[in-house]
């Protein structure tokens, strides 16, 4: 699972886990070389994985998934951490998977007599490259899965692979679940119901915000003319990490006047854009975390707290104080 700010985090927390390993070969010089310069990330990060399993380090993945931070799937990461149990975070996730910008992957979720399965479906890459996007995706579902659950051990959980290999051990001690290979799909099956498994951080309240954000940015997905809506949903998968307009306008393949120009033109600009995305994650940390007001601040790129409270007033008319209170 990845979108473009995940994959940056994913590529420097690569190179962090080969320098812990003392590996500086070539591979690393490529990845560190690369990494600042290209935009295609999620190629880099699966051709550094096939290199890296081609040299025998096949685990550099699995340790390379628990990095995995689910707030950086923006409202959707919310979404899920905010579910009443693993059954509604499941089909939450079959709905707005297209939100995580995923490319040539797709999930699908079964619920069998047998238990529940969460298959997935690789449609890009070479044999090996398939293999490790598989090894990759699997493993942060597994991870996500035990964050949201409050690190909650799934007891007999299968993955299950297509291709063949010869280190279930490795597997089973990294993330005590059983492993299998040359399966007809690559899937985690449980042999229970998700619904009975509960979610950690379950907050309606936020939940009801965070999907009705997944539910708009699912519509605006597909009207390619809404030009402040898809910035919206590009600073939301951004997380904290907001990019400026150049960026956005860059990845769009325009210029950042034209931007500008058409933003305009459906009533709206990019700073008013970014208010509104900033309030929704402020409102997120003061109900849902225990991050100190200044902290927060600080999250949401503003120099100094006083400037967040204005800010926050102007939007919501109540302080973060009294908004934090009133949501406990």
């Amino acid at each position: 699972m990845s979108n473009s700010h995940n994959n940056k985090f994913l590529v420097n927390e690569l190179v962090s886990i080969l320098e812990s390993e003392s590996i500086k070969n070539t591979i690393y010089e490529d990845l560190v070389n690369v990494s600042t310069k290209d935009h295609e990330l999620d190629i880099l990060l699966i051709s550094t994985l096939e290199k890296l399993h081609l040299a025998n380090k096949t685990n550099i993945v699995f340790k390379l998934a628990k990095k995995t931070d689910i707030s950086f799937f923006g409202s959707l990461g919310f979404a899920l951490m905010s579910c009443s149990n693993l059954e509604e975070s499941t089909k939450l996730l079959m709905r707005y998977q297209s939100l995580t910008d995923i490319k040539g992957i797709s999930f699908k979720y079964l619920n069998t007599k047998q238990g529940s399965i969460i298959r997935l479906n690789i449609n890009i890459g070479n044999p090996l490259q398939k293999r490790i996007i598989s090894e990759l995706v699997l493993s942060q579902i597994i991870h996500i899965g035990k964050t949201i659950t409050g690190n909650l051990e799934l007891n007999k959980t299968q993955v299950r692979f297509k291709h063949d290999g010869d280190y279930s051990n490795e597997y089973k001690q990294i993330f005590n679940v059983e492993v299998s290979f040359n399966n007809d799909s690559n899937e985690l099956f449980m042999p229970f119901k998700l619904n009975s498994i509960n979610v950690a951080s379950y907050n309606k309240s936020a939940n009801i915000l965070f999907q009705n954000e997944c539910e708009r940015l699912l519509k605006d997905l597909n009207s390619v003319e809404n030009f402040s809506s898809t910035t919206r949903r590009m600073l939301l998968n951004a997380g904290d990490n907001f990019p400026n307009i150049n960026t956005i306008a860059f990845s769009l393949n325009m210029s950042e006047s034209t931007l500008r120009r058409r933003l305009d033109e459906e009533g709206t600009n990019y700073r008013r854009i970014c208010d509104e995305v900033r309030n929704v994650l402020a409102c997120n940390y003061l109900e849902n975390t225990s991050l100190t007001i200044s902290e927060i601040a600080m999250l949401l790129n503003y120099s100094e707290p006083a400037s967040f409270r204005r800010a926050f007033m102007r939007w919501n008319k109540v302080t973060p104080y009294n908004y934090r209170k009133s949501s406990s």
